[in-house]
């Protein structure tokens, strides 16, 4: 093994923020700063990617505070230490004592190479408080070595402990790294060495391995190479690419790279390192055997990457089957290959469930807390955030903040209820800018002169807004629950208790799919009035029927429905009458009597309550997509020359139809004049699409 003393400075959790507008949160600092404590790293960086006081100074609000980030730090490392950046007149030494009173075990005082006067105050209170301190001279690369030399030894005899060398652009080569570090050693600084550097390049792996060549022992790195501009050394090639030089820092790699595939890499929009792939590197195995290794580790339960090892510590040319089984199968009795989620100890409470909002509570900390953690989730996930707004079904001065966000297709959403537009202002002043789209029901209620969405939208400055409205979004939830638990919804038989609003939607979507519907719940002169309406609108009779009787009503339905919370709930009697198979849709949430409900739970129904995450969402990307639409594909302009239209404006005979007017990428066809389109191409149109494809391609082309 080459004696080389080197460490890694994890960096994620601070450098790898900026990837995410700084929204790593106290939990991902807890999850991610102790499956790095747990794979065997000694020092590990966090907080704001700019540093400390960031937040305050305008540089990006992150997702906590340095004292939450510091609290975080607390409760979850037990052995490795734990430290912040710290940029002089941005940070101050008040923070240096806040962090000093939560132990903070090193701090790096990052100045511009030829502005390292500005650190001497700060490097000696650091110190003062019992800190090991590194001088950071960012952008090195703008002194000649010699100069940087003279800068680094002033920094040593302020009394840092060590002098990093910044690449911040990741402009350096390989020759450069060695020049400054040579200069450095020759100038007279002693205390060690250290590269932070980037891969705008591709070079970071090149100059690190250069660095402790010339005796660096302190490198910096992130999982994925996540940082700002061209990100920085991959931690998980990094340590591969030492242990090839037989430089074994004692990490456990594969744990490692669990918490980078399945926690950091999602955050990089499909960019990232396939641990396969550095797995294969270092072990020199070629992926036309991959499937026969993929095979055999999924049937000994066996992690690939070790059995890739494994294999190719046999044979690098050949991965017979009986050679990939051979192993597996030691490797399963060895009980090898489960570095994985089992074997992280976590801190507690990192997955803890937000507490039950406490009505007495200042309901702006739970608008703030809400909206942040959606707007951080959102980031990290390359989401959009949204604060989703329910008017209360009755005049009410309490707000009530769903503790919880959901995460459909490409929405974070976070929901409150309320009744109040006066309230409903303070959510606006403390909620716009921060989620992307405020997303508000558009319904007006009795007790309201008119909708939260109206007496809200003009307030909304910085965030998107979209109304909608929440009993359609309701009803068509319950409707395709329905339609999905009972297999289709044609020919069904369903039994709708009630004629309330909600009810009749429900009902009219129900009967649009062809299900045979019963309503009962109501006397008979308001149930016989419902059932002619509902018939002159479906036009079919046939699907529609009333009873009075409710028990009679649901003998033979496959699904019973309710909306109405008001008296008489469904009874006992109800439910007893129900078939064996049938699925009670408890829509308006609190509509079965406790009886009923006992009943029906001794008989093994299904008791179901609307989801509306699926539906709500798919409302949310409807109106998003209907004003994309109507801001930047609809139009009518000219191209080359020639007329176009496009997003359903109706052009004139001969308009040459593309898909976008602000970004248009082909030719759909051509206008008839009446609203219809020639897809044929016929010779009286080829000059004017000409005209117009040219004109793409040079857009395409610019």
């Amino acid at each position: 093994m080459e004696n080389k003393k080197v460490e890694i400075l994890e960096c994620t959790l601070r450098d790898g923020s900026y990837v995410i507008d700084f929204q790593f949160s106290e939990k991902d600092t807890m999850l991610i700063g102790s499956a790095l404590e747990n794979a065997g790293f000694d020092l590990i960086e966090i907080g704001h990617g700019v540093g400390l006081n960031s937040s305050n100074a305008g540089k990006g609000v992150a997702a906590a505070t340095d004292e939450e980030y510091m609290q975080a730090a607390v409760k979850t490392f037990k052995r490795a230490k734990w430290g912040m950046f710290f940029i002089p007149g941005i940070a101050r030494h008040e923070d240096l004592e806040l962090a000093a009173r939560y132990g903070m075990h090193f701090v790096r005082i990052g100045t511009n190479a030829n502005e390292v006067e500005q650190s001497k105050d700060y490097v000696a209170h650091a110190k003062k408080l019992g800190m090991f301190v590194s001088a950071n001279l960012m952008k090195s690369y703008v002194l000649p070595p010699v100069e940087l030399a003279r800068r680094a030894k002033l920094s040593q005899d302020y009394g840092v402990d060590l002098v990093c060398l910044v690449d911040s652009a990741g402009t350096m080569m390989p020759d450069d790294v060695r020049a400054y570090m040579t200069a450095m050693r020759d100038n007279g600084v002693t205390v060690p060495l250290g590269l932070h550097c980037h891969d705008n390049l591709a070079l970071g792996m090149a100059n690190v391995l250069t660095a402790i060549d010339c005796g660096a022992t302190r490198i910096d790195s992130t999982l994925q190479g996540m940082g700002r501009g061209g990100g920085n050394p991959v931690t998980e090639v990094l340590l591969t690419v030492l242990k090839k030089r037989g430089i074994d820092l004692g990490i456990d790699l594969n744990r490692l790279m669990d918490i980078s595939d399945r926690v950091i890499k999602p955050m990089l929009k499909d960019k990232g390192w396939d641990s396969i792939n550095i797995t294969s590197g270092y072990a020199g195995f070629h992926s036309s055997y991959l499937k026969t290794i993929m095979k055999y580790a999924q049937q000994y339960h066996v992690d690939p990457r070790d059995l890739i090892v494994g294999v190719c510590e046999a044979d690098q040319v050949y991965a017979p089957d009986e050679l990939v089984e051979e192993i597996a199968k030691r490797l399963s009795a060895a009980k090898a290959g489960k570095a994985g989620w089992q074997y992280v100890t976590m801190p507690k409470n990192v997955f803890a469930a937000p507490s039950k909002p406490d009505e007495l509570k200042d309901f702006t900390v739970s608008v703030r807390e809400i909206t942040k953690e959606a707007r951080s989730v959102a980031v990290k996930k390359g989401k959009i955030s949204v604060l989703n707004i329910v008017a209360a079904s009755q005049d009410s001065r309490v707000i009530t903040v769903s503790p919880f966000i959901q995460e459909e297709f490409e929405f974070v959403i976070c929901s409150m209820e309320v009744a109040d537009p006066l309230r409903l202002k303070e959510v606006v002043e403390i909620a716009d800018g921060v989620v992307d789209v405020f997303f508000v029901d558009s319904e007006r209620k009795p007790y309201l002169k008119e909708s939260l969405a109206v007496s809200i939208q003009s307030q909304v400055k910085k965030s998107r807004f979209l109304g909608y409205k929440d009993s359609n979004v309701w009803a068509k939830s319950v409707e395709q629950q329905m339609e999905a638990m009972l297999g289709g919804l044609h020919g069904a038989k369903i039994a709708v208790y009630g004629i309330d609003a909600l009810a009749t939607k429900t009902t009219l979507n129900l009967l649009d799919h062809g299900a045979n519907i019963t309503v009962t719940g109501a006397v008979d002169e308001a149930l016989n009035t419902h059932i002619v309406a509902l018939k002159n609108l479906v036009g079919d009779g046939n699907l529609i029927a009333a009873a009075a009787e409710p028990v009679e009503a649901v003998k033979d339905v496959r699904a019973l429905l309710r909306f109405e919370k008001t008296a008489p709930l469904l009874s006992r009697e109800v439910i007893e009458a129900l078939p064996a198979d049938a699925v009670v849709f408890d829509a308006g949430i609190g509509t079965i009597a406790a009886d009923a409900l006992a009943m029906a739970h001794s008989r093994n129904l299904k008791i179901i309550r609307p989801d509306m995450r699926a539906a709500l969402a798919a409302e949310l990307a409807s109106l998003l997509g209907v004003q994309k639409t109507v801001d930047h594909i609809m139009g009518r302009a000219e191209l080359g020359g020639a007329a176009v239209v496009a997003g359903g404006i109706v052009g004139r005979y001969g308009d040459v139809i593309v898909d976008s007017i602000t970004n248009p990428t082909r030719v759909v066809g051509i206008a008839d004049g009446t609203g219809h389109v020639i897809y044929q191409r016929k010779q009286e149109f080829e000059d004017a699409i000409a005209k117009v494809e040219e004109e793409i391609v040079k857009r395409q082309m610019a």
